[in-house]
């Protein structure tokens, strides 16, 4: 499999994720607050590589592949993540500029649940979340520990070692994860298809 019929696997990884979501979401009724951007706001959010090739062909193909990758050459370790628009100095409002092609990670925290030390399933969310929407949260929680469908967060990250173990075992934070993900395309198309990018 190249790297392109990777980026569409992993795609629709994130078409089932989406429609598992949006049926958790249609039950729970639990979303981030409006214009909150603290998650994103972590410079320590691990991603995979994997994770990140559709929004770097994405790139590639509006040819903003090379902007990007020349904005993250100036990022630092504290660097937030670099499609993140901040709409605040403290990181606490903000937006993904590139929602539609968002990693695996960002679309799972908030909407996806792993075991506890019991076994029993709970809801892998922030705590701004957990302190703003206080009874909706324990309501959601009780829930899920009585058959609320919600994804489980291993299910989708096993799926994805599936289409490449290597690119989906190592994790960076996210900046290094989309530059990886940016020059693997790069190189895909130069290397691979002839043309010089």
């Amino acid at each position: 499999m190249n790297l392109k019929e990777k980026s569409l696997k992993v795609n629709e990884i994130f078409n089932d994720l989406d429609m598992e979501v949006q049926d958790y979401l249609a039950q729970s009724q639990l979303t981030c607050l409006s214009g909150c951007g603290k998650c994103c706001a972590n410079p320590k959010v691990p991603a995979t590589v994997l994770e990140f090739l559709p929004l770097a062909f994405d790139l590639y193909q509006k040819g903003q592949a090379e902007a990007l990758l020349d904005q993250l050459e100036t990022t630092t370790e504290d660097s937030y993540c670099v499609v993140l628009k901040l709409l605040s100095a403290d990181g606490a409002a903000g937006h993904c500029t590139q929602y539609n092609h968002r990693g695996l990670i960002c679309r799972l925290f908030g909407n996806s649940s792993r075991r506890n030390r019991e076994g029993k399933k709970e809801l892998i969310t922030c705590k701004t979340i957990k302190e703003q929407k206080q009874q909706q949260f324990q309501m959601v929680t009780h829930a899920i520990q009585n058959g609320l469908e919600i994804p489980g967060s291993s299910d989708y990250y096993t799926r994805l070692s599936a289409i490449d173990f290597h690119m989906a075992e190592q994790q960076f934070p996210i900046n290094i994860a989309i530059k990886k993900a940016v020059e693997a395309v790069l190189s895909f198309y130069f290397y691979f298809e002839g043309q010089a990018v």
